[in-house]
């Protein structure tokens, strides 16, 4: 079956990132010249966009909004409050575009921004409530004065490197087609002198190109963090949240496996140890009338007996299967699809020496073993695929993801009380997340992400 694929900009495959050794200043600037030079067709596009930007919507918007004029206006005007208000959802909307553009040239991620309305009650209240939203006012001084006074040093740079590559070419342009200089050679000397200042302006301007470049966009990129990334106060108010949600899960699901645990036990051994005592008690009362039957009697108890261990012991895995804490997941998952009752394909992506907190391994491991029976049971699939590797997403931060996959019937989905709710719980727990695709027809993927520094901080390799 298809290796499912993975998410992120890098396989999970890809090795553990450790610190570079020390390198020279030299060594640093050439690299990252050489790295301006591999962006430069990235780079450029931003900025060519950029000036047609600054040209039309950026030189449109200032104007109509009324800027330089308000002095002579009166302020309390009701349509100049009016065109204040919309300008703001306005400057909300180029400030989006922005940032859309901004995450094409420069991969470095800015911080959402929470345009939750701070006023409910209704439709009047929350579009009113924009002008009590800081961001709103931090995106209108970005659209109005800050981006385009940018935009004019940034793209006004790039001209004068266009000019100090072009006058030569104009120059003997002018030449060919009037037969006159354009620059009068005793000014520099002589003829000679001209075209050492003309060969020395072009390549100046080529060198200088990526550099401009790469420095133009990365000024672009720290107006924008500043102004259009969210506040670190509302990263912190969502991070609590989630842990709020977290430990919800984790009692949630802490309680669907006690009950659950319960249950197995009430249904399981405990009426084979019901029906064990039955039958010593017949047997003790037959042993001396009929030997014969107590002797029957005491084989069916011991049958009832090998019947509730092997119950025990299946039931044991439930908490921590020993193969798991002797030889690791790798081993535990092995063993685990060897015993699907479908063939199931094992495809696992970890570096070498790779250490996991025992806390991810036993979700995980209960997680593909969830997953895996509700295909075998549910979903009538003929064949199944388990996926575990690693990414590293652009902030970052170290996820484990594990995939399971079926061609099965589809149509799964979360619903209170069942499997796949309590493994979303489980997930929850710790700090990952669960989603399942599953549409009708099949094929159904259930991916959960588990970032390792939940528990165990970034993975390195054992030395």
């Amino acid at each position: 079956m298809p290796t499912p694929s993975t998410p992120g900009g890098r396989g999970p495959d890809a090795p553990i990132r450790s610190g570079s050794g020390g390198s020279g200043g030299r060594a640093s600037a050439g690299a990252f010249y050489r790295e301006a030079w591999r962006r430069s067709p990235r780079d450029f596009g931003y900025m060519a966009l950029t000036a047609v930007l600054l040209c039309t919507l950026y030189f449109a918007f200032p104007a109509i909004l009324g800027i330089g004029g308000l002095g002579s206006r009166d302020v309390l005007n009701p349509f100049t409050l009016l065109l204040f208000f919309v300008a703001l959802f306005v400057a909300r909307w180029l400030g989006q575009f922005e940032k859309l553009r901004m995450s094409w040239a420069d991969p470095r991620p800015i911080r959402p921004v929470d345009w939750t309305p701070k006023w409910q009650q209704n439709w009047w209240t929350r579009t009113g409530s924009a002008v009590a939203n800081p961001h709103y006012w931090l995106y209108l001084l970005h659209a109005v004065v800050v981006y385009p006074l940018a935009a004019i040093v940034t793209v006004g740079a790039g001209l004068l490197l266009a000019v100090g590559f072009l006058w030569p070419v104009v120059a003997v342009l002018a030449y060919v087609v009037a037969g006159t200089f354009m620059i009068d050679t005793t000014q520099v000397g002589s003829a000679a002198g001209l075209v050492f200042l003309a060969l020395l302006s072009m390549a100046a301007s080529v060198v200088l190109f990526p550099l401009w470049l790469r420095g133009s966009v990365l000024a672009h990129y720290w107006i924008d963090h500043g102004l259009l990334g969210g506040f670190r106060a509302e990263v912190l108010e969502e991070r609590v949240a989630g842990l709020q949600a977290s430990r919800a899960g984790a009692v949630t699901a802490e309680g669907q496996a006690l009950r659950q645990i319960e249950r197995d036990l009430h249904d399981g051994p405990q009426q084979r140890l019901v029906r064990l005592r039955m039958d010593l008690a017949a047997a003790e009362r037959s042993f001396e009338k009929d030997p014969e039957r107590a002797k029957r009697l005491i084989g069916e108890a011991s049958g009832h007996a090998q019947d509730a261990l092997d119950e025990l012991r299946a039931l044991s895995r439930g908490f921590a299967p020993p193969i798991l804490l002797d030889r690791g997941l790798v081993a535990a998952l092995e063993a685990l699809c060897s015993r699907s009752p479908i063939p199931v394909g094992l495809d696992i992506r970890l570096p070498e020496g790779l250490e996991l907190a025992t806390e991810i391994q036993r979700n995980v491991y209960f997680t593909v073993s969830e997953l895996l029976t509700n295909t075998a049971k549910h979903a009538g699939a003929s064949v199944a695929g388990v996926y575990l590797g690693l990414l590293v997403d652009t902030a970052g931060t170290w996820f484990l993801t594990v995939s399971v996959t079926d061609d099965g019937r589809g149509g799964a989905s979360p619903r209170e009380g069942h499997g796949i709710e309590g493994l979303m719980g489980r997930m929850r727990a710790l700090d990952g997340e669960l989603t399942v695709s599953s549409p009708l027809g099949g094929p159904t993927e259930a991916t959960a992400r588990i970032p390792l520094g939940a528990l165990n901080g970034v993975p390195t390799p054992r030395t």
